[in-house]
């Protein structure tokens, strides 16, 4: 008799998470926004079955409905029981007769014939629509354009011959704007439009003809007086002059107005900048300046104290002014200690005999060196980390001294030189046979020099909650060589990034990155392992590919005595059987970010996400077999099993909580391509699922 294996009927209930997350996410963003709310709200409603509309040939019932506040059950909605408010369904009608009569309908008639009631159903609007007859814009034609070629203005007109015209002048104030905007640019600040549209019957055929007429008086074009500050209680006149890039006795294009604006609020020294005309003469053609400034508070400073299972206590201080000598300037100091028990190679630790773990950075930065573009950017840290795990305490400190600038309003580059110097020491409470073998391994104080640059590309139009838009990045770093220090290598990355909404709402976001990382000179005869395992790259976890765990992707570090090293020799804190990091990455990631909006009162949102990623010890270890979808973590020798150079892919939702700090997310991740690791001392296999748990985007 065969034995069955009782799982098999009785399955595992997490084994039916991800599919309950997944579902109830996707279930409740179908779900009514607050408005629905709003039309409740202390008021008699009813039962809303279905919304009926007749008599509109031009535009289809389904984009009609889409204008209504009122919306019906729909089977993306299963969980909503429609209603609405009788005294708003006039307002309703209002909306599509505005519609209709903006659309070249003037003579449209929107009206509620009747509400009849279905029962265990609700009611049934029955709205009726009399199209009547369309105009359309014939001509569209200017007097009085002066200065400006009648081509250029028609570049910014939406409504143009052959579109419908709209009955309430309204409609065309955008038009409107970027007329009086065109002007503006060319320093004439008060321009004069005024629309005035002749209808007459379609010789040719049914409906009217429309002649619109733009009668434009554009002014005087001005030239700058004075330009006056307001506001700037403790950032000097200078620094402020600086960034204002309309001088006086010029002609005050208000595109360089605009700039100017854009400028002053990039030195992130004041909260809000207006800039407006004062003073206008028309006879004399002159027009002063006054820029108001509403400035932030220039200092800060933060204290906390935390406790932990390791670090049994932790002080954090930091101190930091924006402003200093209301030049500008920024220093900005942090510090972080902690009394640290973590157990040594599986060894428990007394109160007393804890270390101090710390770390301090400080930061110096003169955004406009010497009234250049160029800044001068100065970082100097120092870290003291303990490594239960390896049983070592390591000490780190560094520099880095560049310059920041912008090529241009999108386009950012940052250049600098980093010198970083690792000393390893054996924890005093480390077994002897480690402190033995970490003496025969000899490995001793490193430096690794470098040159760094890197260009960032932002079209995003928010860069902490982006929506839309895209953001790009280049980096290269050049180590050794002419510059000395322990290793000689170059490492280049490039990260494409794009947000858009998409038809099912919310916003989608993806990302591809790229990088290598190559040995040369007097590091090349070490072959991959020419680049310290600092500078490698890693993936698997909260940021990279959420199906696995952290740093849990690529080649594993198996033997000992290199996993000695590697923890000697680095900076980075290392568990039992590390990764070994890769010299070449590729990451591909497809997040959907959508609200939830019966949640939305709690700023709660969720997202599904699709990604993949690996990296490599070399380039030949890529494969095209390695993209394959799915693969099973059997025996790694079997061809079809997993192996750990395949590109792993993983799939998995969350959960968002908007703060002012950003979102707190928690995520799970599902691997589709799972590997065993069998080494002498252990044999294991990826998770079947991975929870993370984190404070801002992934990317």
């Amino acid at each position: 008799m065969t034995n069955r294996d009782p799982r098999r009927f009785f399955p595992d209930p997490w084994t039916r998470l991800p599919a309950v997350l997944a579902l109830l996410c996707v279930l409740l963003s179908w779900l009514p926004a607050a408005a629905d709310e709003e039309l409740e709200f202390g008021l008699e409603t009813h039962r809303l079955a279905r919304i009926e509309i007749t008599g509109n040939t031009t535009f289809p019932e389904k984009e009609l409905k889409g204008l209504l506040r009122i919306q019906e059950s729909t089977w993306r909605r299963p969980l909503h029981v429609a209603r609405y408010q009788p005294h708003l369904v006039d307002a309703q009608l209002r909306i599509l007769q505005t519609f209709y009569r903006n659309q070249g309908f003037h003579q449209a008639v929107v009206s509620l014939d009747s509400v009849t009631t279905v029962e265990e159903e609700g009611d049934v609007l029955h709205i009726s629509v009399q199209e009547g007859q369309r105009t359309i814009i014939a001509r569209v034609s200017f007097t009085g354009n002066g200065p400006l070629a009648e081509d250029l203005l028609r570049e910014s007109l939406h409504f143009l011959e052959g579109q419908p015209a709209p009955a309430d002048r309204n409609a065309l104030g955008r038009d409107i704007f970027l007329l009086g905007d065109l002007y503006r640019r060319r320093a004439y600040l008060v321009p004069v439009i005024e629309p005035e549209m002749t209808i007459t019957e379609n010789p040719e055929g049914d409906g009217y003809l429309a002649d619109l007429v733009y009668r434009i008086d554009p002014g005087t074009d001005y030239l700058a007086g004075s330009v006056n500050l307001v506001g700037n209680r403790f950032t000097r006149d200078n620094i402020l002059r600086r960034e204002i890039v309309v001088r006086p006795g010029e002609p005050v294009y208000w595109g360089r107005v605009e700039e100017s604006r854009r400028r002053l609020l990039g030195t992130s020294l004041f909260r809000d900048v207006t800039i407006r005309p004062v003073n206008i003469d028309s006879l004399a053609g002159t027009s002063d300046l006054e820029v108001q400034v509403v400035e932030r508070k220039p200092a800060f400073y933060e204290l906390g104290v935390g406790l932990g299972s390791l670090e049994r206590i932790r002080l954090l201080a930091a101190w930091g002014h924006y402003n200093m000598w209301g030049t500008g300037r920024r220093l900005q100091l942090r510090t972080r200690g902690s009394w640290n028990l973590e157990d040594v190679v599986g060894n428990s630790l007394s109160f007393d005999e804890g270390q101090i773990n710390f770390q301090v950075d400080a930061d110096y930065v003169n955004p406009r060196l010497r009234d250049s573009r160029y800044s001068m950017d100065v970082n100097v840290f120092m870290r003291r980390d303990t490594r239960g795990e390896s049983g070592l305490n390591m000490l780190s400190h560094g520099l880095s001294v560049g310059t920041t600038w912008k090529a241009s309003r999108r386009v950012t580059n940052n250049v600098y030189l980093g010198l970083k110097i690792t000393d390893p020491k054996v924890h005093p409470y480390a077994p002897d046979d480690l402190k033995e073998r970490f003496d025969e391994i000899g490995a001793v104080l490193s430096q690794v020099r470098s040159v760094n640059w890197g260009i960032y590309i932002d079209h995003r139009d928010d860069p902490f909650r982006p929506t839309t838009g895209m953001y790009s990045v280049g980096t290269l770093r050049v180590a050794g060589g002419p510059l000395g220090g322990d290793y000689s290598f170059f490492k280049w990355t490039t990260a494409w990034h794009n947000y858009f909404t998409p038809p099912t709402g919310g916003v989608l976001a993806l990302r591809f990155l790229v990088g290598g990382a190559r040995p040369y000179g007097g590091s090349l005869d070490q072959g991959p392992d020419g680049v310290p395992y600092d500078e490698r790259f890693f993936a698997g976890g909260g940021t990279t590919v959420r199906g696995y765990g952290h740093n849990a992707l690529g080649p594993q570090v198996a033997d000992q005595d290199e996993l000695d090293y590697l923890n000697f020799s680095s900076d980075v804190l290392l568990p039992d059987n590390p990764a070994r990091g890769g010299n070449y990455v590729m990451l591909t990631n497809a997040e959907w970010r959508f609200p939830l909006p019966v949640l939305r009162k709690w700023k709660l949102s969720s997202v599904l996400f699709f990604e993949g990623g690996n990296v490599w010890a070399q380039l030949r270890d890529v494969r095209w077999r390695a993209f394959r979808l799915v693969s099973d973590p059997g025996d790694p020798t079997d061809p079809g099993s997993t192996k750990v150079w395949d590109y792993r892919y993983s799939w998995g939702t969350g959960v968002r909580l908007d703060t002012p700090f950003g979102p707190v997310r928690v995520d799970v991740g599902f691997p589709l391509k799972r590997v065993r690791y069998i080494s002498d001392s252990r044999d294991t296999r990826d998770p079947a699922r991975v929870w993370h748990f984190s404070l801002g985007y992934p990317f």
